[in-house]
């Protein structure tokens, strides 16, 4: 079973933690699908109801430069057509090594600016209201894994991850709620892959940065959220990487 965290407020100027006394930066992290069912994952994602302004993703896809397919892109930006691709780039991941990115987003202009290594794409969210962030991973390949960390939103540190692997749940949404649909925003992080054996291809191994927002969660939903996982880390978890 998956460890979880309640969810938890970042007040920074409330509790005075990492130095930085901007109360207007609070938002709160948890976790989708408190039941640690690896099945249930999606579907709890699809319950909230998101309407998603953009996606931008990052995916194992050929591992090529001149492949025929592709390894970054940004889609979501349509609502009539949510997987259609208005940006894509190739890009070649290392096993276990960390793959730097930004996402920019400016709530005026709706301009979107993804950034991973040295590649760097653009679009234009929807009109859809941006006030929460689900960083979605997947590892669907035998002994893999897929890990983002040292997640920054404007600056602030978010004390946890976004981590699966297989065999184990194969998926996992860090979900951060709360954000000011007025306001813009810079997140940043890494992500790491791990594999054995033969590269996986065409999205055995993702992650997903879906931005948009959701209706108020059912009681029963928040209540589960909040029983979970015990006490609130600071730190974050320790991730058994696969070799």
């Amino acid at each position: 079973m998956k460890t979880r965290l309640p969810l938890f407020t970042l007040a920074l100027s409330a509790l005075g933690l990492f130095g930085l006394p901007d109360a207007a930066s609070a938002f709160t992290f948890s976790y989708v699908n408190s039941t640690g069912s690896s099945a249930d994952d999606d579907t709890a994602f699809n319950a909230l109801n998101p309407n998603l302004a953009f996606v931008a993703e990052g995916r194992i896809g050929s591992n090529t430069i001149g492949g025929n397919t592709y390894e970054l892109d940004i889609h979501g930006t349509n609502p009539l057509n949510p997987t259609q691709t208005s940006d894509q780039d190739e890009f070649v991941w290392s096993n276990g090594g960390a793959a730097a990115f930004s996402l920019s987003y400016d709530a005026m202009t709706k301009a979107i600016s993804y950034t991973v290594g040295d590649k760097t794409l653009t679009s234009v969210a929807n009109s859809n209201p941006v006030t929460d962030i689900f960083v979605r991973t997947r590892a669907a390949a035998a002994n893999s894994s897929m890990l983002v960390q040292n997640l920054f939103l404007n600056g602030i540190g978010i004390p946890d991850s976004s981590f699966a692997q297989k065999p184990g749940d194969g998926k996992e949404y860090l979900w951060l709620a709360g954000l000011n649909p007025l306001e813009s925003f810079t997140l940043t992080g890494e992500s790491v892959m791990n594999w054995t054996g033969s590269t996986p291809g065409q999205s055995n191994l993702a992650y997903q940065i879906k931005v948009g927002n959701v209706a108020v969660p059912e009681p029963s939903t928040l209540l589960g959220l909040a029983l979970t996982g015990g006490a609130v880390a600071l730190g974050k978890r320790r991730r058994k990487q696969i070799a």
